[in-house]
């Protein structure tokens, strides 16, 4: 698991909600509270002995279509690519995309040690707004974990198309690694969709 990843599976299983003033309207504060929420979500959903399997996945892909724009992050990943991916390829791999990160998650559950989550300040620049948490080991708590989310906000209504961690980007870092294996292949995008059914289908072997 990358530290990208790890930091993205702070958030959705090592809850420690921040306290909140009685009355929080501005947007940056708004914002705050949606992630909070997520990871108090989040969090029921791991430590539920009883959701398993195929349903655990279901409750985690609500989790993720309702608090992240997939579509966004998807598109924005593809890169430059996306412009000559064809209708099908960009189905294929918006599909293989969320799939991947559905299982990718949903199989480190079990790993949940005790981690806290805390969401410190938030930024505001052009359209987006940045959420500022740390994540904590009980394990080692002098090394926490700097973790942004980048948020987009619609008639009130928060997505996530980015996370932040110690500075680099999993949008970026995710994108510059498909863009890679397409390259490497003549610019094919077949050959990145390829690449995506194996990972995933290794995924599925260990879920």
């Amino acid at each position: 698991m990358t530290v990208l990843q790890r930091a993205i599976f702070g958030l959705l299983v090592c809850v420690s909600l921040a306290t909140y003033p009685a009355l929080a309207d501005s947007k940056g504060e708004n914002a705050e509270k949606f992630v909070a929420k997520l990871g108090e979500t989040a969090l029921s959903m791991v430590t539920n002995k009883d959701l398993v399997g195929d349903a655990r996945r279901e409750e985690f892909r609500k989790l993720l279509q309702a608090n992240f724009d997939m579509a966004w992050i998807g598109q924005f990943v593809l890169g430059k690519h996306w412009r000559r991916a064809s209708p099908d390829q960009r189905e294929t791999y918006l599909k293989l995309f969320e799939e991947s990160v559905v299982f990718t998650y949903t199989n480190q559950f079990d790993e949940y040690s005790g981690q806290t989550f805390e969401v410190t300040g938030n930024t505001e620049a052009d359209r987006f707004t940045m959420v500022k948490s740390k994540i904590v080991d009980p394990a080692n708590p002098e090394s926490s974990v700097l973790v942004d989310w980048r948020l987009i906000e619609d008639n009130g209504n928060f997505k996530i198309v980015d996370v932040v961690i110690e500075g680099i980007s999993m949008g970026i870092t995710q994108r510059n690694e498909y863009s890679a294996v397409i390259d490497s292949n003549g610019g094919k995008i077949d050959s990145l969709l390829v690449k995506m059914e194996e990972i995933l289908e290794n995924l599925r072997k260990r879920a």
